[in-house]
């Protein structure tokens, strides 16, 4: 087993209100055999924590508390934390298991995540709970993400890859840019707003086919299909 630790990396928030830290990421990797099966395991656990950096902003509270706003709708957010409060104190973590025999494996991805400021602590305006919330999008919880089988092969010299289930495909690195080559999986906006997230994290697999064939040493072809399973 060996086990390497490394800083997080933490993503600007569009919100200037707020920033995040996060203490602590350590990641590690195994692997083993099972006959002719070869596995590896990995996981990565974080410690992360974000401040609000300045109190809220009048504009955007509802009139009902106070504010110029004529909708309330995202009052308790605003109002629930006061300037240097923490409104998120989070234990994450998420492991990666891919088994291989010869040239077909499967790979599996889960995430689970607790906040404690969220999930233990008392607000002043309005206690957040997660009833009728996504899974996504409450305090705490966990979720599978990928899960998929796949075969590599070759044509002559020039290989081949088949996947088949929930997975990312990443056309591009854009996270901003709406509906572009990148927009295949939909992104979890709530996982990118906690401290310490990865990509990995945020964006969500869907069912697909997915076929990458190489045509010439220089240049590969890639299509998929969405399907349902």
């Amino acid at each position: 087993m060996t086990t390497t630790k490394r800083r997080g990396i933490f993503p600007l928030h569009a919100l200037a209100a707020a920033t995040a830290l996060g203490c602590a990421t350590q990641a590690s990797a195994v692997s083993f055999n099972i006959g002719e099966i070869e596995g590896q395991f990995d996981s990565s656990l974080s410690v992360g924590a974000s401040w609000s950096m300045r109190s809220a902003d009048k504009d955007y509270i509802g009139t009902r508390n106070g504010g110029h706003a004529s909708s309330q709708t995202s009052d308790d957010g605003r109002l629930n934390f006061k300037k240097g409060e923490t409104f998120s104190k989070i234990f994450k973590g998420i492991h990666d298991l891919e088994l291989k025999y010869g040239d077909t494996g499967a790979f599996f991805r889960g995430k689970y995540w607790y906040d404690f400021e969220l999930k233990d602590e008392h607000r002043l305006l309005y206690d957040i709970d997660d009833h009728n919330r996504k899974e996504g999008a409450k305090s705490s919880g966990a979720q599978l993400l990928d899960a998929f089988l796949y075969h590599n092969y070759s044509i002559g010299d020039l290989p081949g890859s088949v996947r088949v289930g929930k997975q990312v495909v990443s056309w591009g690195e854009s996270t901003f840019i709406q509906n572009s080559i990148n927009s295949i999986n939909p992104m979890d906006v709530a996982a990118f707003r906690r401290p310490g997230a990865e990509i990995k994290e945020g964006l969500i697999p869907v069912n697909m086919l997915y076929l990458s064939q190489g045509i010439s040493d220089a240049l590969t072809v890639e299509g998929l299909s969405h399907i349902h399973i």
